[in-house]
């Protein structure tokens, strides 16, 4: 008896065991089938007024299906609430499409001429207007018709759904048509070095015999500045009446050439105000690092390979890269009589760099004007170990080839 009563017992801890593995599986299964079937869609989507809509909008995993049960009953076209039915898996559900216009119309004006007695109505401002709904277009405002001269117009375009938009124009009210054209005057022939670029209406007016503007356009389309050649440039001047005038000039596009002499002329009138005779050579380049530093200012620049243009150009302009840095700076040096040379870093995919070096009787020093973001950085009369350091110490800045510039190979060379 004793052995069936503890058979009896074993056998109900097992059902026991196994009632409430049934029960946790039970709700873990419904726990997962409430989450996905709440969890599977958005239940209201919302949409701008003209955009479309598909049942697969309403998915929060794309990976899933879904679609719409019966032919759905919705206007894209019309602002509201429409009731849907969808099914995705097994699950169906109510969901609510809002179609909202939060979008204003765009509206497109000109400018009008009239005479006292022809005063415009607002449509005749208006080039174009587009809504998806219908729009109202009005004066915002009460615009000043009751006198000649240039009058502010503001007109406003608003569609059913209240969305507005307010555009600006210009109503010039006279008291008679003018069919005079304007006129062009000017510099309308222009010369410009090969690769620089050009200001076309610099020195040239339209004048007009009315006191209103005169608009100026200019076709430039056959200019090639990189070609040297003459090359026709038409310029058009409209009244505010239409009346409209044309006139032509030749751009010659020309190659720069650059002399020594020009260059040296240009150094030598900037040594003239730094400099003077009894100043030693060290304070003479330290004088022309002063002022490089001083008076050219940074900018990109297509100069390379070409010293003499890159002074030039530094000079004239007072700006340029770090080859115009170099090119000014080895001009300067050059006619103040210092004994320098050049170098360059080496070049890889993003990086380019070039500067000077210098002997003012204790052996090469590096001379590099250049500016750096590192404002600490002085490139002044730095000797290769304390130029390397720092080069090491920021990127390789100034790695250069010690077999191409052997200047401090032998410090003691007078190479």
């Amino acid at each position: 008896m004793k052995t069936k009563k503890n058979r009896r017992r074993r056998s109900n801890r097992r059902f026991i065991v196994v009632t409430v593995a049934i029960f946790i599986a039970s709700a873990a299964m419904g726990a997962y089938f409430y989450y996905d079937y709440t969890n599977r869609i958005y239940g209201d989507l919302v949409v701008e007024l003209g955009n479309l809509v598909e049942a697969s909008d309403f998915l929060k995993d794309s990976n899933k299906s879904i679609d719409f049960i019966g032919e759905p009953e919705f206007d894209l076209m019309t602002p509201g609430d429409y009731p849907v039915k969808l099914q995705s898996g097994i699950y169906k559900y109510d969901a609510v499409i809002t179609v909202q216009d939060t979008t204003p119309p765009t509206l497109e004006l000109q400018p009008l001429v009239r005479v006292m007695t022809e005063l415009p109505s607002v449509d005749d401002f208006v080039v174009s207007c587009n809504d998806l709904t219908q729009v109202q277009v009005s004066f915002y405002g009460s615009p000043d018709f009751s006198s000649v001269g240039k009058k502010n117009i503001d007109i406003v375009a608003k569609d059913t759904s209240g969305n507005q938009t307010v555009e600006s124009t210009t109503l010039y009210l006279v008291d008679e048509y003018d069919t005079t054209p304007p006129t062009i005057e000017g510099e309308l022939d222009k010369t410009v070095y090969l690769g620089s670029s050009v200001s076309y209406k610099k020195d040239v007016v339209a004048v007009d015999d009315s006191d209103y503007e005169v608009e100026l356009t200019v076709d430039s389309s056959q200019v090639d500045l990189n070609t040297v050649g003459d090359y026709t440039v038409t310029y058009t001047a409209t009244d505010v009446f239409g009346n409209v005038a044309t006139a032509t000039g030749t751009v010659s596009v020309v190659k720069q050439e650059y002399t020594e002499e020009d260059v040296y002329a240009l150094a030598d009138e900037v040594l003239s105000e730094i400099i003077t005779d009894d100043m030693s050579d060290y304070d003479k380049a330290h004088a022309i690092y002063v002022w490089v530093k001083g008076n050219i200012g940074y900018s990109e620049s297509e100069d390379r390979g070409d010293w003499l243009k890159g002074a030039y150009d530094g000079l004239v302009n007072r700006h340029g890269d770090c080859y115009n840095y170099f090119a000014v700076s080895k001009a300067l040096l050059t006619r103040a009589g210092i004994k320098n040379a050049d170098i360059e870093i080496i070049p890889t995919a993003t990086r380019h760099h070039f500067w000077n070096v210098i002997d003012c009787g204790e052996g090469w020093r590096h001379f590099d004007t250049t500016p750096r973001t590192d404002d600490s950085f002085k490139g002044f009369y730095l000797t290769d170990e304390e130029l390397m350091t720092y080069s090491d110490a920021h990127y390789h800045s100034h790695n250069y080839d010690r077999n191409v510039y052997t200047y401090f190979n032998d410090e003691n060379s007078d190479n």
